[in-house]
């Protein structure tokens, strides 16, 4: 059960918590001053970017509408697929959005999981110096 905690935790803390103390024990660690100033320098950069993300939560009056809009768009471009695969019930039809929300829907959906890949990718490289 344990394990599961802490997978969920590293999946949506992206292992901040686990780098902290990685760098702590490095500084613990460090045999010399350049080792432990390099060491320095990793925690306070990750510190910062704790304070980014707790400054980032709990904004409720932006996070509950992109929520609501994500999966509405998610929800309507899934049932968009479905529709379009033999697995789906005879007669089973989602039509498109209209004009202008259709090109919003794709440009939510990439907001959403696109860029939030390539933020995720862009962290993982950045935090392996």
């Amino acid at each position: 059960m344990t394990g599961l905690i802490a997978a969920l935790a590293r999946l949506l803390g992206g292992g901040l918590a686990q780098q902290l103390r990685a760098a702590y024990e490095a500084k613990l660690a460090a045999a010399n001053d350049r080792d432990r100033i390099a060491a320095e320098q990793r925690i306070a950069q990750l510190e910062a970017i704790q304070r980014t993300r707790i400054a980032g939560s709990g904004r409720w009056s932006l996070e509950i509408p992109c929520f609501i809009a994500g999966a509405a768009a998610t929800g309507h471009f899934a049932l968009v697929v479905y529709a379009s695969t033999p697995f789906a019930p005879p007669g089973f039809v989602v039509h498109k959005l209209p004009a202008p929300m259709d090109e919003y829907q794709g440009a939510i959906i990439l907001s959403f999981f696109g860029l939030s890949l390539a933020a995720a990718g862009v962290r993982a490289l950045t935090m392996r110096r």
